[in-house]
């Protein structure tokens, strides 16, 4: 079967790296083709003089929002030194021309209104568009489009908008959320309609909101175009039509390049917010996880500030409890991170009516191990903690408990995943992990499932729906929870550029080969214990409860 084509809207032939990305993508696919280049000639792809552009901008927008404009873009290369620096994302402003490319190339020449928004296409360059026979395509370049260039492929046209467009619409993609330090920056994926942002919107999903525009810009073009390039397979090998969003009404402005004194007050926020970090590396001080734990009848009803802290060693934090009752007696397994050694290892913690006693340490590798999530199964006790640093999902099963264990078998390899819960229910194993689909490590995004007839000896089946959350506010494992037959996940609430802030609890009410939705109970936020500032796991077994807060604190005592 032939491959389906694609089209590209483009500005010029010159693209960044998340288009590019994309196409790379592209050529690993069995289902479609980016078969053709649709590049847009306008004043802003260089036919015209600088100081005729420059003319035209003023014309149409006037001079503070010229200078705006210029100002801003000055920001941003400002900040795209520091982050290549910094952050490893050395190419974020690279460009590639993809006339080195087999791509074919077709020419047009949009009607631009005075606004300067709004293109629209003449029956010539339709014409042209038409003789290509693409089955979509995906505007990437300037412009509002109108008229019947929409409908001119039997799948239209979609688009790429950085925001979550329930509650941003406009521009610079991923700005607004950095000024207002919102928690998430989310992203659509929309059919285009003449509805400015207003479009049909077929994919969805959000990343945590990073401290740095140019930052939380980068982060969403390294993500972006895995999910652009996972809607097409998807479209294109299924054959069925695209599921739409409901829609909801917008009630928030238009959001606009910010002015003068919005990127003022920005440069003032960032550089104070920077200056916190700075001063708290220097003096040793870092949000360091901690483990509180409390007798209680159940899960619910328990109230927090009466829990008692177990002291984190020197130099290490203690995180993502998890409680097991044995032979009567209750036993806390946790993350033991040394901040010397950069890794974590399983360390056990035996808690009576009394006190905590320190049992000493069940599992350690070369490298990080955390969340130690327990499972029974055949009077057999397994581990399945995060060891995304080897790229695999595994369990250990206990041979002397608490402190000896041996691995028992790589359920899921070649896989960055994080936060694994595994149970049983409706005959099948379920394994449900966070995944980082890009490069950026984001383990608190997605929420992936699997299942399989056998904990050890079937392989495992990846949801169609994966992933069946994309939210950083609620995709991330934080536990399971158990009452009268019904399935509860933990999940964590990231904050701006703070891990874990909250936690939350959802009941799963569907779960089967073919769906998932869960409806969330409650959340928690970190207010029970004097100077905690987040809070992101909670296990409960058998009358004891176990929470995981943090506070900034000097790590070394």
């Amino acid at each position: 079967m032939s491959k389906k084509k694609v089209g590209l809207i483009v500005d010029d032939i010159v693209v960044s790296k998340r288009l590019f990305d994309l196409i790379q993508l592209s050529k690993e696919s069995s289902v479609y083709e980016i078969s053709c280049l649709i590049v847009q000639k306008t004043s802003q792809s260089g036919l015209r003089s600088l100081l005729k552009k420059v003319f035209d901008y003023i014309n149409r927008h006037g001079c503070r929002k010229f200078f705006s404009a210029v100002t801003f873009k000055v920001i941003l290369k400002i900040e795209a030194q520091f982050l290549k620096r910094t952050y490893s994302f050395k190419d974020f402003d690279t460009k590639y021309d993809l006339g080195k490319c087999d791509i074919e190339s077709v020419i047009v020449n949009p009607q631009i209104s005075r606004s300067g928004f709004v293109y629209r296409y003449n029956d010539e360059d339709l014409n042209k568009i038409k003789e290509k026979n693409l089955d979509i395509l995906i505007r990437v370049g300037s412009g509002i489009l109108r008229g019947d260039v929409l409908n001119i492929c039997p799948r239209r046209i979609i688009s790429f908008h950085y925001a979550n467009n329930d509650i941003n619409r406009g521009c610079p993609p991923g700005f607004w959320e950095v000024f207002y330090q919102q928690r998430s920056t989310g992203f659509i994926i929309q059919l285009l309609t003449d509805e400015l942002d207003g479009g049909d919107v077929i994919y969805k999903g959000s990343i945590a909101t990073s401290f740095l525009y140019s930052l939380n810009l980068a982060r969403m073009n390294t993500k972006s175009p895995i999910f652009m390039h996972r809607v097409l397979e998807d479209l294109f090998s299924s054959n069925r039509d695209l599921l739409v969003y409901p829609k909801v009404p917008y009630s928030f402005p238009l959001y606009k390049i910010p002015n003068l004194f919005q990127q003022l007050h920005y440069i003032v926020k960032t550089i104070n917010y920077v200056s916190k970090k700075v001063l708290r590396t220097l003096t040793s001080r870092r949000y360091r996880w901690g483990v509180a734990y409390q007798y209680c009848l159940n899960w619910r009803e328990v109230t927090l500030w009466k829990s008692k802290v177990i002291k984190n060693p020197p130099n290490s934090f203690l995180a993502n409890p998890f409680i097991i009752e044995r032979n009567c007696s209750h036993y806390c397994f946790v993350e033991d991170f040394d901040y010397t050694r950069k890794k974590g290892v399983i360390s056990v913690y035996k808690i009576t009516k009394d006190g905590y006693t320190n049992l000493g340490i069940a599992l350690r590798e070369d490298f990080r191990l955390s969340y130690p999530f327990i499972i029974q199964s055949n009077n057999e006790l397994y581990m399945c903690p995060t060891t995304h640093e080897a790229k695999d999902i595994r369990i250990y099963r206990c041979i002397d408990f608490p402190l000896v264990w041996e691995i028992e078998k790589i359920l899921i390899s070649n896989v960055s995943a994080a936060n694994t819960n595994i149970f049983y229910m409706d005959e099948k194993w379920w394994l449900m992990t966070n995944i980082d689909s890009s490069i950026l490590g984001d383990h608190g995004s997605e929420l992936h499932v699997f299942h399989s007839k056998d904990l050890l000896t079937e392989p495992w089946i990846s949801h169609p729906g994966n992933p069946v959350v994309f939210d950083s506010e609620q995709a991330r494992n934080g536990g399971l929870l158990f009452e009268d037959n019904k399935i509860f996940r933990v999940f964590q609430v990231q904050g701006f550029d703070l891990y874990g802030e909250n936690f939350g609890v959802a009941r799963i009410t569907r779960l089967d080969e073919n769906h998932y939705t869960e409806d969330v109970e409650f959340t928690v936020k970190p207010e029970f214990l004097r100077k905690a500032k987040a809070t992101h796991t909670y296990s409960f077994n058998k009358g004891l409860m176990a929470i995981g807060f943090a506070k900034i604190e000097n790590y070394k005592k």
